[in-house]
């Protein structure tokens, strides 16, 4: 047999076995559980490393726990979308064992009608959490990642239900000591950066705000205080509904060079009523100015915030 052919079917048969076996095996006497058993998933070995396809077991929010349930003495964590309730459970249990427990979470996403009451949860068991915000207004903090004191776990997989069973999904989980420790450095760090913004201070109401701190802007100055409690006013131009449901309220005829706009997620919408009512009239956004790609944008999750 030509020996490129044999290199080719070498490689279809590694992959075969991985897909089979629902991991991939790194060269530090890395363990499997070959027999697909899902009901004593435990934290892995030392040295091991698994990668884990989501759909194969659709149970990466157990993986994620049995690492959370090992912890001796720290646990670290960002996360960009955070809706499992398992997870924080977990999460306070380890706290409640006198584990420590950080987390570092995107300003816009911790802020939604999905994240909120996770949030919440979080900080009123006493877990401090930080949320992103860069000094540029710019950006989002899109980590996927955890780190415990003997192991990590990071990929694409953020700790939702569809990212559990729906989406195509990868987990890595690994215990080796310098990757640990790398991991571990890297989430103090930002964890330290983004200290002074918390994501209870970032969702508080604008009614519960001091009267300093409800400032009114033209849309077109919005990009110009991200982060801000604020009201932000214009003429709506169109509540354009996307194919998954979230609303656009856009200020400008070209909604993909306009400076600002708001957003109801499909979970929020029916809060607001006909929102059609508004195009053509003078409306005010009140919330948190966030940034996404370069554009400053409101969302909105209380028909309170939407006069």
């Amino acid at each position: 047999m030509d020996s490129s052919l044999k290199r080719i079917l070498a490689a279809f048969i590694l992959m075969g076995a991985a897909v089979t076996g629902g991991y991939l095996a790194g060269s530090d006497t890395a363990s499997a559980n070959s027999s697909g058993n899902t009901k004593t998933i435990t934290a892995p070995p030392a040295n091991s490393i698994r990668i884990l396809y989501s759909l194969d077991q659709k149970n990466n929010d157990k993986e994620l726990i049995a690492l959370i349930d090992a912890a001796k003495t720290h646990i670290y964590f960002a996360i960009y979308e955070f809706t499992l309730r398992d997870v924080a459970d977990a999460l306070v249990r380890a706290k409640e064992r006198g584990v420590e427990v950080r987390g570092l979470v995107d300003a816009g996403e911790s802020a939604n009608s999905y994240d909120a009451p996770i949030i919440s949860e979080l900080t009123n068991a006493h877990i401090p959490i930080e949320t992103e915000k860069h000094a540029d207004g710019n950006g989002i903090m899109h980590i996927k990642a955890l780190v415990t004191d003997t192991s990590y776990a990071i990929g694409s997989f953020n700790w939702t239900n569809s990212a559990t069973r729906e989406n195509d999904e990868i987990l890595e989980i690994g215990t080796n000591p310098v990757v640990v420790r790398t991991y571990e450095t890297l989430l103090l760090r930002l964890l330290h950066t983004y200290k002074r913004s918390t994501a209870a201070n970032a969702a508080v109401p604008f009614s519960n705000l001091p009267i300093q701190e409800k400032k009114i802007y033209a849309f077109t100055e919005a990009q110009n205080h991200v982060g801000e409690h604020a009201r932000v006013y214009g003429t709506l131009i169109e509540a354009y509904t996307s194919p998954s449901g979230t609303v656009f309220l856009d200020f400008c005829v070209r909604y993909k060079s306009c400076p600002f706009s708001g957003i109801i997620f499909a979970g929020d919408v029916a809060k607001f009523g006909n929102l059609s009512r508004y195009t053509g009239k003078k409306i005010i956004l009140t919330g948190t100015i966030s940034s996404y790609q370069g554009r400053a944008e409101m969302k909105l999750t209380d028909s309170q915030q939407l006069k």
